[in-house]
């Protein structure tokens, strides 16, 4: 490969869906990362002056080590040259709310941090001047106080959403935004609190010199300049996006239809998800179009051979939810020649429920968990010759006690199905620590069964006996047919979950039978948990639609379940 082939090959790199995400995410994490200790910097100020300075000096040696400061303005510079050109790539100016608010905050920053930078590091680096924070506050206030509260809150919120529109379909995000959302409210305040307090004490106890003539004029004219190319640029961009519109006439047109016999003409180049904006039409998009979710899928009806082959981020979205080849990210597809599509998430979940589309369960996530079945052996047997009222007390006796078993050690239980459960463990507290709640659970459901068996001694012909499987893996968890029943009370509520590892964990709580054993877990799950393989007996067996033999252990009985835990605990 020559040189002008790598080049080449790099900017297609630079350029891919996946990459620029990733280059923009990365560039914005480190520019929150300055920001954040700036503010914090600035709620010290609340303490003293002397105090805001000691913080300033272990912040600037840090980001004003020459490494540390290359990449810091790197990254500015990326995530403003990336910004600039998403923008410039837009084919309409119609977007949900939020996404214009964070755009246009990003434009009013520029605007507003030129000048600071001008007052603090041009006039250390021309002037010499030295940037600490009695000298930056006695410039600031009071002349410029508002100005300066305006910029620290425009960057702040424009930092913020950004961090949320990236977290909100982790599965933990759910859990933790109020914790911090509380942060994002009481470091602005604190920062905001701690400068204006510190340049009071500045005016009233410090007597600082003022700024030659010379200083004045040079960073007057610099601010001057600067806003005059903040203008320009943003001209420029205004003429990227407008243009288009102004020349669309002379261009070729296409057609798009949707369902309902539902045709609309649009310009070659704008993004299926764009083209549904631009003309009214519902489209759900979670994520905003950046191809982190899959809410704005679609079927290609017709067309699909006319588009261009699916970049790295959007395969990895369709490959995550097993997508058909004729299934595509609308945020991602720019229709060149006629298209015939079919949204297959319905718009009006999103924009009647806003609760439900910030919850990633009601679209589904794919994480790793522990599943636990269990079911009473001869249950059919049992239920014969039985009122049915005495059959739905021991059930619900019986449903009661596994619950409450599977529940002491977080565990969810997604459903009963007649005498059998479905647990699964792991789902807020990571794999690793559900597969071990997940084993000793089914220790405690042992006892919980003897329990019941003493209960119902009178009553039943002989105790009862379950079964119980155990596997952990990746599992597609979500909320169906709960209509977005979101977390109650700390508890997720209307989750289940789906894939194979699901049906092996089933399949083992069948093989109890087999082996003559209460519990059967796979090897899987004791590896995970880092416990050594226990007192029960190892077996290779074989599960239906999977290639190969599964080791497993199995146990006798419950105390041997719980003591060989004991002895497995690393």
């Amino acid at each position: 490969m020559n040189i002008r082939e790598m080049g080449a090959a790099a900017r297609s790199w630079a350029t891919s869906g996946e990459a620029s995400h990733r280059i923009r995410l990365a560039s914005g994490l480190i520019l929150f990362a300055f920001v954040l200790t700036h503010f914090l910097n600035h709620a010290v100020g609340l303490i003293s002056v002397e105090a805001m300075t000691d913080a300033q000096a272990w912040r600037r040696a840090f980001w004003r080590f020459w490494p540390v400061t290359l990449v810091l303005y790197g990254a500015l510079l990326v995530h403003i040259l990336f910004a600039v050109w998403r923008l410039v790539r837009r084919r309409t100016l119609k977007m949900p709310p939020w996404e214009a608010m964070q755009i246009a905050l990003g434009i009013i920053i520029p605007y507003q941090l030129g000048a600071h930078i001008v007052a603090t590091r041009g006039l250390y680096e021309v002037h010499g001047v030295n940037d600490t924070y009695v000298n930056e506050l006695n410039i600031l206030w009071p002349g410029l106080a508002w100005e300066q509260s305006l910029l620290l809150l425009v960057v702040w919120v424009h930092s913020v959403m950004g961090i949320h529109f990236w977290l909100r379909l982790r599965a933990w995000y759910a859990r933790a935004f109020l914790p911090l959302f509380v942060l994002a409210v009481i470091i602005p305040v604190l920062a905001l609190l701690g400068w204006i307090t510190a340049g009071r004490e500045v005016a009233l106890f410090y007597d600082v010199p003022p700024v030659t003539p010379e200083q004045f004029s040079w960073g007057s004219n610099t601010i001057q300049g600067g806003r005059f190319l903040f203008f320009v640029v943003v001209g420029g961009l205004a003429a990227a996006l407008l243009g288009p519109k102004l020349v669309s006439r002379l261009r070729r047109r296409i057609t798009v239809e949707y369902p309902g016999n539902i045709r609309v003409m649009a310009n070659p180049g704008a993004t299926l998800l764009e083209i549904s904006r631009m003309n009214g039409i519902p489209h759900a998009s979670v994520c905003g179009g950046r191809a982190r979710c899959s809410t704005c899928r679609v079927r290609v009806v017709k067309g699909i051979e006319t588009l261009t082959p699916a970049d790295a981020a959007e395969t990895t979205v369709l490959a995550r939810i097993r997508a058909d080849d004729h299934t595509r990210l609308a945020c991602q597809i720019r229709p060149q020649e006629d298209i015939v599509v079919q949204p297959l998430v319905p718009a009006r979940d999103i924009g009647t429920m806003p609760e439900r589309a910030r919850d990633a369960y009601h679209w589904g996530v794919e994480q790793p968990v522990a599943i636990l079945f269990a079911d009473i052996r001869g249950f059919t047997s049992l239920s014969e010759n039985r009122l049915p009222f005495d059959i739905v007390h021991l059930l619900n006796r019986y449903c009661g006690l596994m619950a409450a078993a599977i529940e002491a050690h977080d565990g969810y239980v997604d459903k009963f199905i007649g005498d059998g459960v479905m647990a699964i463990f792991g789902i807020s507290t990571g794999v690793k620590p559900g597969c071990e709640a997940a084993l000793r659970a089914a220790a405690d459901m042992g006892t919980a069964l003897a329990e019941l068996n003493e209960e119902f001694a009178e009553a039943l012909d002989e105790p009862l006996r379950i079964g119980v499987g155990i596997h952990a893996g990746p599992a597609i968890l979500g909320r169906i047919g709960t209509m977005g029943t979101a977390v109650t009370a700390g508890r997720a509520q209307g989750i289940t979950a789906l894939g194979d590892t699901v049906n092996i964990a089933s399949r083992l709580e069948s093989a109890t039978k087999e082996l003559g054993a209460v519990c059967v877990v796979s090897a899987q799950v004791l590896h995970t948990a880092g416990i050594e393989y226990p007192r029960g007996i190892v077996e290779d067996i074989k599960v239906k639609g999977r290639e190969g033999a599964l080791k497993v252990v199995a146990f006798a009985d419950f105390q041997a379940l719980r003591s060989g835990l004991a002895v497995g605990e690393p």
